[in-house]
């Protein structure tokens, strides 16, 4: 695996976590990336790198830090950025 891949993975993996914890749809998140379903998931399936302004939309969308989604932090809810109503339900 490349250095690459494995910074896709972690990404994907921690998209899929902030997901799954929203209860929300795999096209719902795409839209709000501004990508299709299918591109959704060959991201998501490690087959597509994220493109900067797509870990700038989906850090947006989940409330959260590129830093987080990329793998740079286990925080994913900064001092600065408290921890959304929905993940403590």
């Amino acid at each position: 695996m490349t250095q690459v891949d494995k910074q896709n993975s972690i990404t994907a993996e921690r998209v899929e976590y902030l997901r799954n914890m929203r209860h929300l749809k795999q096209n719902e998140v795409a839209k709000a990336a501004a990508m299709s379903d299918s591109l959704y998931s060959h991201k998501i399936h490690g087959r597509t790198q994220f493109m900067p302004e797509e870990l700038r939309a989906l850090a947006d969308f989940f409330n959260t830090s590129v830093d987080y989604l990329m793998g740079r932090t286990l925080d994913p809810w900064p001092v600065d950025n408290p921890q959304p109503e929905e993940a403590t339900a």
